[in-house]
């Protein structure tokens, strides 16, 4: 009889090791699968070492303890998994060129789950989703989005914005801003800036956009949040199978109400106008404290005519300049109505503003209603 004794010392089998770091943005803890990885995403700036958190490698926290082994008996068999379902297809098309971009960006800021692990990598790709959807003037679907990722469908009705003559103006719009408020929307940071870049590279087609983002996720193994970002689509109009028409031929009303693209200028003293394209939320109710904060004299619609316009103004956060110059859209006071054509044909506008040099007042006109050059503030 052979004695195994001192001949081996037998441990209990165990999982690997794992490697935690504390998110930045969510505050919980990430793991993973190996220090390259957990270094690489502290290094990117997305996560940081806690008290919590140690440098060496630790058991998996998210995982209880398994019982150990006994190699001299025979364990009951394990049931079998469940084979894995094979990946779904994509429902939208992605934009070869836009793929491009995405995946520059991606590598470059180290967006990936390798790096920021699976769930703030869900995260990160989510608020992409909603800033190439906002970028591409696709506010409906943003919304739904946001209603979809946080299990809330009370959020993808479009918000009663208050008038700019209502007295409790400030306070509802900070009341809408709250209940609207999102992990998942849009912020100043690389994943906010992934979608931009993608849905410009797509010439703002917000379907091609979200199509290209959705194919990372798949490239990365996550076909079933993709599936659910995607579903925002699945009872849209301009999906049907007969042919999907673009954002340029999307019905006017709804590019009004959502997009609301403007131009913003000036009057000389002379009565000569010049504006510059502003691409987000030029609906008065937006545009009045936006500019109350940031236009306050002509040297300031003068610096936003010379770079070329804005994605957007709004009184929350710093104006982001489109920098690449352009021609302003120029007219008249004279000539009113022909600058207001101007606008629309040419500058792409549902609203103009416009300060007047003479009184230092802000003016507004209705490029869709009458036309009429009426008193902003």
């Amino acid at each position: 009889m052979i004695k195994l004794g001192g001949l081996v010392t037998l441990k209990p089998i165990t999982e690997a090791d794992v490697y935690t770091a504390t998110s930045k943005e969510t505050g919980t803890t990430s793991v993973f699968k190996s220090k390259d990885a957990r270094d690489a995403a502290i290094k990117a700036g997305t996560h940081e070492k806690r008290k919590g958190d140690k440098d060496g490698g630790v058991k998996d926290p998210s995982k209880k303890d398994t019982p150990k082994v006994n190699i001299f008996n025979k364990d009951k068999e394990e049931p079998k998994s469940e084979p894995k379902s094979e990946p779904s297809k994509p429902k939208l098309e992605s934009d070869p060129q836009a793929e491009k971009v995405a995946d520059k960006i991606s590598k470059k800021y180290g967006i990936t789950p390798q790096k920021m692990g699976e769930e703030d990598y869900k995260v990160a790709m989510g608020r992409a989703v909603y800033s190439a959807l906002t970028n591409s003037n696709f506010h409906t679907e943003a919304r739904e989005l946001i209603a979809v990722l946080e299990d809330k469908p009370e959020l993808a009705k479009r918000p009663e914005y208050p008038s700019i003559s209502d007295p409790d103006f400030d306070k509802k719009m900070g009341d809408i801003r709250k209940k609207y408020a999102s992990t998942y929307s849009e912020r100043d940071d690389y994943s906010s800036a992934l979608g931009r870049e993608t849905s410009d590279a797509a010439e703002w087609d917000g379907v091609k956009s979200v199509g290209t983002l959705t194919k990372q996720l798949r490239d990365n193994g996550m076909s079933d949040f993709a599936d659910k970002i995607e579903s925002i689509f699945d009872k849209k109009e301009y999906m049907k199978k007969e042919g999907r028409i673009s954002i340029s031929n999307l019905v006017k009303e709804n590019i009004i109400n959502e997009g609301t693209r403007s131009q913003v200028g000036i009057i000389d003293r002379s009565g000569k106008i010049a504006s510059a394209y502003v691409h987000f939320d030029g609906y008065p109710s937006n545009m009045k404290p936006g500019l109350k904060k940031h236009m306050k004299n002509e040297k300031d619609v003068l610096n936003l005519i010379k770079k070329g316009g804005a994605r957007g103004i709004y009184d929350d956060k710093d104006i982001e300049y489109y920098e690449r110059g352009g021609k302003p859209t120029k007219g008249n006071l004279k000539d009113f109505g022909g600058y207001v054509d101007n606008a629309d044909r040419n500058g792409g506008a549902e609203y103009v503003y416009l300060y007047n040099m003479k009184d230092k007042k802000w003016y507004f006109a209705d490029v869709y209603g009458d036309k009429k050059l009426k008193k902003l503030f």
